[in-house]
């Protein structure tokens, strides 16, 4: 039987539904293996910071104990793969529900996938950003937004990013999969991607017509 400490974690206070969320899954995860979850450790603060005060104490328990540090999502951890690799070789045991198969490759591979990702976001929002301001747009305020529209706007940002994050990593399960096994099977594949957890852009359930859709696009 493993002993866990779970790590959840959100940049922000608003982000409550990002914590449960990850909360449920780790309950999921353990009551399907019949493991041990020792402590759930949470914490609301940027990924980019990587002197995190839980996440230092999460992982020294680990270390100490000889617990897995269990999380759900990689960039949870962090977006910084040089960082993954420190707590790795400190002696941390990781364990990522999104990424049951994780070990040195795969966390080259994904972490420098997160990084990228990361990088890229940062890019396209200065450059946006500044070709909105050569062409003379007055950039907004949420101040000067009504209750409402933040409400909506807000709404609307949490529906895209988890419609995209869904669709995202439901893809990398698919290539590491191939990269693992050296062959595709949608029926396969549908059935690992549901027993995770994972779920469509539309919040439903993997068929192999829709794993068939995902790869071809």
């Amino acid at each position: 039987m493993e002993n866990y400490i779970a790590y959840v974690r959100t940049s922000t206070g608003r982000q409550v539904l990002g914590l449960e969320e990850q909360q449920f899954r780790i309950h999921q995860y353990i009551q399907s293996t019949g493991d041990n979850l020792v402590e759930v450790v949470i914490e609301q603060e940027s990924g980019k910071n990587n002197k995190r005060v839980r996440l230092e104490y999460a992982t020294n328990h680990c270390i100490k104990h000889g617990y897995t540090l269990l999380f759900t999502k990689l960039d949870r951890l962090s977006r910084e793969v040089e960082f993954l690799f420190t707590l790795r070789n400190k002696g941390v045991k990781l364990r990522c529900i999104e990424l049951p198969e994780l070990n040195t490759l795969t966390l080259g591979i994904f972490g420098s996938v997160a990084q990228w990702e990361r990088e890229l976001i940062s890019t396209r929002t200065k450059n946006g950003l500044a070709a909105l301001k050569a062409r003379g747009v007055k950039l907004g305020s949420p101040q000067n937004l009504t209750n409402e529209a933040r409400i909506k706007g807000t709404q609307s940002i949490i529906k895209k990013r988890a419609d995209n994050e869904n669709w995202k990593m439901a893809r990398m399960f698919i290539e590491h999969f191939q990269m693992k096994n050296g062959y595709i099977n949608y029926t396969k594949i549908s059935k690992e991607l549901n027993i995770s957890g994972y779920k469509t852009r539309k919040g439903f359930t993997f068929s192999p017509s829709i794993v068939r859709r995902l790869i071809n696009n």
